[in-house]
This record gives structure tokens, sequence and C-alpha cells, in this order.
């Protein structure tokens, strides 16, 4: 565990701190705003242009980090978001508040990329989601903790604006000064929000809706505060235990979303909410001040869970191999969502009272749940055992998929610096290139598969020769080594199958095996030259490809399970038992 977080501290620290800026500036802004005169109307079109600032980060900051790196991406967004901040000091104009947070909400999103990046760089497959857990955590504590800031000073002088403006550029301080080695960006392109609707309708719309009931009621929460003539403690406490609730309710909610029909958990949750926004919009707060709190911290509670429950229900319909890139499309819902969803609301408080918010939110949620009963009509429930897990997720801003463990694990850690400095010279001199890996694997063999891996796809590297001296140099990592090189080169695996059968027979059954263990297109090629190479080993062999078969078969998802032919499964095993047989009967 420390070996893990150790290196994340600076990060994670600097997270805290930005974090804990924006929870004060999402409560403090909306009330100064009120303050100078504003409608609510004019507060919630400002609000959306902040989300629609994080949307364009969102679609454009990866690029941006290949320009400039992570860390001048990071220190300029930063040091912009608390330059935004201080400018709204200068004056209540509306087109300056306006276009002030269109650049805050894109450099918000633009220090998320980057260390989102950095996260998903620092984790690997087994540590993701205890990182992903321990980020979420953190920015939960830290928005919960800039609420309490707005008690220091008078909301209607300029010591908040400065006092903001300081904890966003402390935020930059722990990562400029990290020693950490950014890491590199990896693409991936998303699905469109067309087919993953067609694929999960329930998903993509109940995300669309999890960030405009979100993004409404933590931007809009203080004026409704302000309104029930709450101090300034009070509403940092109102706005407080309402992101608390965020938290806290998605352990309960995770346990029953996995045990149960998911879209029943669901459509029980929104009836629930929905209740509790009435209950808030009826109460008198001189009377029923804690029912309100409760209420609130209920409706707030579920609303967060909303988007989580969201993943996982669009994930269940998911093949493996799609999740990642649907990611990208589920955080594209949800953030247009929280563009629509403050200033939709606003609407309503303008016409109706501040409190109207919480009608917003009701009928938004009982949408949804009629939404929710016409899926369950008509499509099936998945077993709940196949049901995908509930990971928890803090709806501040959707988190990456990279981070997700039910998500396809993507490899972007940095290459060794031996490997790097093996490729480098084997662009241009292969030669000595192969001398070099030579060097490299009998100092360190644990480092043989990646230099291998790192230069076979160099052009002008003999790879027979690579192998050949591979194999008189660290002999008892020749599986890995060959695994390394068909994995790049899959076309050479009989060839180098022949070669080692020449070498080091005996390992040639093992080889082959793990080979179509993980390349399944050469499973039939690799039990022929296994059988060819040991007929006595036909029995093993075939029982070994049978039951990985089996195996593969019961850990498939469902989406995948779907397309998995039967027939191919029952032609594949009877050719294995085929090539097996008449190889046994030949030795």
């Amino acid at each position: 565990m420390l070996a893990t977080f150790s290196p994340l501290i600076p990060l994670l620290s600097s997270c805290f701190i930005l974090f804990m800026g924006n929870g004060l500036t999402n409560t403090f802004l909306p009330l100064r705003m009120q303050l100078d005169g504003l409608d609510t109307n004019t507060i919630g079109l400002i609000i959306s242009f902040y989300f629609i600032g994080m949307l364009l980060g969102a679609m454009y900051s990866k690029n941006l980090i290949k320009n400039v790196g992570h860390i001048r991406m990071f220190s300029g967004s930063v040091a912009l978001v608390a330059a935004s901040v201080l400018a709204c000091s200068l004056d209540s104009s509306t087109i300056l508040w306006a276009i002030a947070r269109i650049i805050a909400g894109f450099c918000t999103a633009c220090t998320y990329a980057a260390m989102e990046s950095w996260l998903s760089e620092s984790s690997t497959k087994e540590t993701r989601g205890r990182v992903l857990a321990v980020y979420n955590a953190i920015i939960m504590i830290g928005l919960f903790s800039g609420q309490f800031f707005i008690g220091l000073f008078e909301i209607s002088g300029s010591e908040l604006f400065i006092l903001a403006g300081i904890i966003f550029s402390f935020a930059l301080i722990p990562v400029a000064l990290s020693k950490n080695k950014a890491p590199e960006i990896i693409e991936v392109i998303p699905m469109s929000l067309l087919k993953l609707y067609k694929i999960s309708p329930l998903g993509v719309v109940s995300c669309f809706t999890a960030g405009a009931t979100y993004y409404a009621v933590m931007s809009l929460l203080p004026v409704v505060g302000k309104h029930y003539g709450f101090e300034s403690f009070t509403i940092s406490l109102y706005v407080g235990i309402a992101i608390l609730g965020g938290f806290f309710l998605q352990f309960p909610i995770g346990y029953l979303s996995d045990r149960f029909d998911r879209r029943t958990i669901l459509l029980f949750l929104l009836v629930i909410s929905a209740i509790a926004d009435f209950v808030v919009s009826l109460l008198d707060p001189s009377n029923g001040l804690w029912l309100i709190f409760l209420a609130t911290t209920i409706t707030s509670g579920i609303i967060s869970c909303i988007y989580p429950i969201s993943i996982s229900q669009t994930f269940d319909q998911l093949k493996q191999s799609e999740m990642v890139s649907a990611m990208g499309s589920m955080i594209m819902a949800f953030s247009i969502g929280g563009v629509i969803g403050p200033y939709s609301a606003s609407l309503l408080m303008t016409t109706f009272g501040d409190t109207a918010l919480f009608y917003c939110l009701a009928i938004v949620q009982l949408s949804l749940a009629m939404f929710v009963l016409y899926r369950m009509k008509i499509r099936d429930a998945l077993p709940v055992d196949e049901q995908e897990a509930f990971v928890m997720q803090a709806s501040a801003f959707a988190a990456p998929a990279e981070l997700d463990p039910r998500a396809e694990y993507i490899d972007n850690s940095a290459p060794s610096i031996e490997a790097e400095t093996a490729t480098s010279i084997a662009e241009t001199d292969p030669v000595a290139a192969v001398k070099l890996v030579r060097a490299i694997a009998i100092a360190n063999p644990q480092l043989a598969e990646e230099v291998v891996a790192a230069v076979v796809n160099v052009d002008g590297i003999d790879v027979l020769r690579l192998y050949q001296v591979m194999s008189e140099a660290t002999p008892n990592k020749i599986l890995d080594v060959t695994r390394a090189i068909v994995v790049e080169k899959p076309e050479l695996a009989e060839e180098l199958i022949k070669k080692l059968n020449g070498w080091y027979p005996e390992q040639v059954v093992p080889v082959a095996i793990e080979i179509g263990r993980v390349l399944p297109e050469l499973r039939l090629e690799m039990a022929k030259i296994a059988v060819d190479s040991a007929p006595e080993s036909a029995t093993q062999i075939r029982e070994y490809y049978m039951q990985l078969l089996n195996e593969e078969q019961e850990a498939m998802r469902p989406a995948d399970r779907e397309e998995f032919d039967e027939k191919d499964m029952e032609n594949l095993v009877l050719h294995l038992v085929n090539i097996c047989s008449n190889n046994k009967s030949k030795g």
C-alpha cells in the first residue's frame, strides 16, 4: 500500500487543495452573484457557462497536454483558474463573470485530465481500484472542507475572492515541485453516443440525468439556503452534508445494486429521492430545519449515486473491449447534462421561486423512473451474478475509464531506461542493439521480456538472430522471450517454435501452450506443433486446451458470450482432439 501511494502524495495533495478551492467557489460565487443583484435565471446561466468550459476542456485537454506537457498544462490551468476567480472581484458584470467561468471550467477540466493521466500511469491492474477509491475520497473531502471557508469573511467583500485565488495557487506547489516523471497520453477513440444509446438506452439516459440533476443541486443549493435565511456557516453545513450524503450513500446503494436487479434498485431510489424533494419544498425551515437537512442529504446522496449506477448498467450490456471507449461517451453525456441542468432549473426557480429547484429535481427523477419502467418491460434483466460490480464514483467529475477496475486494463506505464536505450540504438545500429539486449538480459533477466518486446518492431532488427542470442544468454527466460516476440510478430510463431525445438526440445510444449493461451488465433497451430514435438503429451495438451476453452467461456461477460459461437467452440475442440489423437497414434 505504501509503495503504491508514496509516489502519488504530491499529486494527491494538489488534488485535495484544488477541490478545496472548488468547494469554496462553487458555494460562494452563486451567493455573491445573488448579493450583487443577479436574478436566479442569470445565476443559472453563468453556472452553465462553467460546465460548457468543462465540456470543452474534457474534449481538448489531451491534445493540449501533448503539446505542452503535463506539468506546464497543470500549472498554467490552475493559474488561470485562480486569475478567473480574482477577475470576478473586479466587477459584477454578467459578461465578465460568464467569460471568467467558462475559462475556469475549461482549465479545471484540463487539470483533472492531467491528474488522472498521472494516476492511471502510476497504477497497475491490481492497484487501480484502490487508487480510484482514494482519489474519490480526496475529491469529496476537499469539496466538503472548502465549504467552511465561507464563514471566515463577509460574502460582500473581496476577501473570499482573494482566499480562493490563494488556495488555487497553493494547489500548484506539490505538483510543480514533484520529481515524478510525467506520463504518456494514450488516445482512446470514444464510441459515438448514438451507438452507445442503441446498446444501452437506460445507461445513457440515466447518465445524462445524473449530470443534469447533480450539477443543478450542487450549484444552486446555496441559493436555496439563502432563500431559507441561513447564515454563512449554516449554508456551508447545508451544502457540506449534501456532498457527504453523495459519498456515504454509495456504500449501501452499491451493496444493494450488486445483489438485486439494478434497474429495480434505481427505480426505488428515484421514487424515494422525488419524495424527499417534495418534502424539502413543503417544509418551513423555522419548524422543520433538521427534516430539510435530512431530506436534502437523501436526495443529493441518491442523485450522486445515479452516475455510478448508470455506468454499471451500461457496462452490463458491453463487451470487454468496448468498455474504455464507451466511458468517453458516458462522460460526454454526463457533461452535457451538467451544461443543461443548472440553467434549466434556474428558469423554473425564477418563475416559481427558489424552492422550485426541488420540484424540478423531482420531475426529472420521476421522468427517469418512468423510463426505467419502460426499459424493464422491453428488456429482461441480467442474472444478478452476471451484473457488473458497482464502483464508487465522485460525481464532481467523471473518473477516467483507465482507473475503473472493471474496464480492460491499458498498460500505459513508461518503459524502462534500458528499453528506451535499446530502442534508440536499434534505430541506428541494429547489430549493436542485439548485443545490448543480450547484455541487459544477462545483467537483469527480469528485463529480458520488456527489452526484447521494445526492439523487435524496429526496422532492421534480425528477429531470428535476436531470438537465438537470447536463447543462449537467458535460457531460463526463453518462455517469456518467445511470448514477447510472438505477441509483436505472430507470423513468426511457427518458425520460432521450430528453432526452439532444436535448442531446448523440453521447452516446446510449455512455450506452445503459453502462446496458444495468449493468442487464441494461434491455438490450433501451437497444439499441432506441440504434439509433433512431443507425441506423448497429446492427452495433456488436449485436456489443457479443452479446460482453457471452458474457463474462458464461463468468464466471458454476457455481451461477449452473445457473440460467442457454440459451434465454433465445438469445432475448435474437435480439431484439437483430432490433432492430438492422430499425433499420439503416430507416436
